[in-house]
């Protein structure tokens, strides 16, 4: 009885959790290209000055509409199905991205455009916007998720998180973005995995998605990383069990060498790149929507009708020596009864009525088998 009772308890369990992730899986983010480094120095002549090297500063406001529209066509160009974006940041080489600003119109006409926009909630440290207390960075990061959620892909807390912030006040601002959105947040570090400074994987712990950078291609002063570091580091995230975005390998997305680094991290289990590929598939899911909550009720009675049955059955073994039949996995369940009657010494009979469900289809089987031993 005892074991029966597991094996129901166990079924239900299982297909109670089944797909259970822990932001909102019809959001996930699989698949996602982007293409946040453009070029170090920009010979396109977008941003003010001519002197962007990323996407993360579209929502500046000294762009002009014709810069936003050529940043548009060269990520475009290059296949990116997303686009990284700065909430907030200081005057630098990119244009101010103000605080304050109502960004709801451009946030639209990337998403009319085709991009998915992933909001950077906090830049790199040389910016400053990463001070005050974790209560303040709440207020402000909670404030951008109230306004902009339903125009937003995912959030990454922070760009090279460990060089301002503990893993503790990471932690803290993750749950606080996923206490008012469904959408998947990232962790961002310094290159390599938990970062350079403290490398502490204890930053992803409450992230959805690490966001990895992988080293070499500014301090070295090569365009783009090593590759085989760059394989060494994505395998050493993947052993964390949390999907891989490698998301900085190069200072120029659209060069050969950068599409081809992110084909390879593609290949080797990242479910995506920040920094320019060639291939389109990489890690790409397609969201299968659960269950109404009418089908959601009839599992249930299904579950404890099986259970009822399960019970029976084993009343029946006890007092009436019938043998109980139960099998139960995520895919089908099958359950039933025999009896066997013996006819001679060497003779027997057994009836055998047993029940198979799946997705697809129900079946009663009911078998007679004779046994004769010589």
């Amino acid at each position: 009885m005892y074991r029966t009772i597991t094996k129901i308890l166990g079924f239900l369990l299982l297909t109670s959790s089944a797909g259970s992730l822990a932001y909102d899986p019809q959001y996930n983010i699989h698949g996602v290209r982007s293409s946040f480094l453009i070029r170090h120095y920009s010979e396109s002549g977008i941003g003010p000055g001519a002197r962007t090297n990323a996407t993360m500063y579209y929502l500046g406001r000294e762009w002009s509409d014709a810069d936003r529209a050529a940043l548009r066509a060269i990520v475009k160009a290059n296949g990116d199905t997303h686009i990284d974006l700065y909430t907030r940041s200081e005057p630098r080489r990119g244009g101010h991205v103000v605080e304050g600003h109502n960004f709801t119109q451009r946030l639209k006409e990337l998403n009319d455009a085709g991009l998915k926009p992933v909001l950077w909630l906090t830049p790199e440290s040389k910016h400053g916007e990463h001070g005050g207390t974790v209560a303040e960075q709440k207020a402000y990061m909670g404030g951008i998720v109230d306004k902009y959620d339903d125009q937003v892909a995912a959030y990454v807390v922070c760009l090279e998180c460990d060089d301002y912030w503990s893993p503790s006040q990471v932690s803290a601002l993750i749950k606080h973005i996923k206490s008012k959105s469904g959408k998947p947040v990232a962790v961002h570090l310094t290159p390599g995995v938990g970062g350079g400074r403290f490398k502490s994987t204890a930053y992803y712990k409450d992230a959805d998605y690490i966001y990895l950078q992988v080293g070499g291609h500014t301090k070295t002063g090569y365009k783009t990383a090593d590759i085989q570091r760059g394989i060494r580091d994505l395998k050493e995230a993947l052993k964390l069990g949390k999907p891989v975005v490698v998301s900085e390998y190069s200072m120029y997305s659209t060069s050969a060498e950068a599409k081809r680094f992110g084909d390879v991290m593609c290949q080797n289990g990242a479910v995506g790149t920040g920094n320019g590929r060639n291939i389109t598939a990489c890690g790409q899911t397609v969201y299968v929507p659960p269950p109404s909550e009418d089908s959601g009720n009839n599992d249930i009675a299904k579950l404890l009708g099986i259970a009822a049955v399960a019970i029976g059955a084993y009343y029946l073994y006890s007092n009436y020596d019938f043998e109980l039949l139960f099998n139960a996995t995520q895919d089908y369940q099958s359950y039933g009864a025999t009896k066997s009657f013996k006819l001679t010494e060497k003779s027997k009979l057994s009836l055998n009525l047993e029940r198979y469900e799946n997705e697809y289809s129900d079946d009663n089987t009911l078998m007679l088998r004779y046994k004769y031993s010589f």
